[in-house]
């Protein structure tokens, strides 16, 4: 089922890859592309840069990006993809939750949960029975569908696009590692830690997620962190230490500074300027 008005478009589907398949050109469509690998392994190119998918994964590109996907491993790949373009959403969605807007006009990976897959993955269901039987409420119900998986993906989804900023193709090795902080960043994550997982030499691996994201490793758990505090300040009511705590700093003073420091702000003047009134401040 394809939902148009003028020139938006909205539409799910849902195809089997087999290995073999890939595409040998990037290409260019007028929305953004919500892209999700439920099973299987694929490189996903876009704007000419490599990223490595597994399962679970979710890609967003958004209208005019040049992309490609080809598929890898010895077994098929399930994948999904949501088209959707911008200007068919509400208004008011972007007025009252402008970071949705910026997904959508951003391209980059997004991890997800254990728990926001299963909950993303039942939307996608409900999304293809309704293109597959439509009726005359299916695509109102289309359009609720997705902005509940948009509003899903900024409450719980971690956002690590921006480390594609270097020129330099993150190995599948680096992809992992970035993986692992975004599911893991609320706890005490090491250097050690990860370079043991990858089975590295710690140096090594430091000198390499250094040499491919453009960031130390401490920049990079740090700026995961701050982005997933700056969220939590604009859509909970816990205090700013719970919210420290919950995103892996061990010293609320510390995570005041840092946050300060990127912002420009504390914590607490941030969610007072720029969170929804209704939301208590601590």
């Amino acid at each position: 089922m394809i939902i148009e008005y003028g020139q938006h478009t909205l539409y799910i589907e849902k195809q089997i890859r087999k290995p073999s398949f890939g595409m040998n050109y990037e290409h260019t469509h007028n929305y953004c592309e919500i892209y999700y690998l439920k099973s299987g392994s694929c490189t996903y190119t876009a704007n000419s840069k490599k990223y490595h998918l597994t399962p679970g994964d979710l890609f967003i590109v958004r209208s005019g990006d040049p992309h490609s996907s080809s598929y890898n491993g010895v077994t098929p790949s399930e994948r999904i993809v949501i088209a959707c373009n911008p200007d068919l959403l509400p208004a008011d969605l972007f007025e009252m939750h402008p970071d949705i807007k910026n997904t959508l006009y951003s391209t980059g990976k997004v991890v997800l949960s254990p728990s926001l897959k299963k909950n993303i993955e039942s939307i996608f269901e409900k999304m293809l029975s309704e293109s597959n039987k439509p009726d005359d409420y299916s695509s109102d119900f289309m359009m609720v569908y997705t902005i509940n998986i948009l509003l899903l993906l900024q409450r719980g989804g971690v956002f690590v696009h921006e480390h594609a900023g270097n020129d330099i193709e993150v190995s599948p090795v680096i992809e992992q590692a970035i993986n692992y902080i975004a599911l893991n960043y609320q706890n005490p994550v090491t250097l050690d830690e990860i370079s043991e997982i990858l089975n590295l030499c710690p140096s090594y691996f430091s000198k390499k997620f250094k040499t491919e994201t453009g960031s130390t490793f401490k920049e990079y758990l740090n700026y995961i962190r701050l982005k997933q505090a700056t969220q939590m300040l604009l859509t909970t009511d816990d205090s700013i230490t719970k919210i420290a705590l919950n995103c892996g700093f061990n010293s609320s003073n510390y995570f005041k500074d840092s946050f300060k420091k990127k912002q420009g702000m504390s914590p607490r003047d941030f969610r007072n300027t720029l969170s929804n009134p209704a939301v208590k401040t601590r």
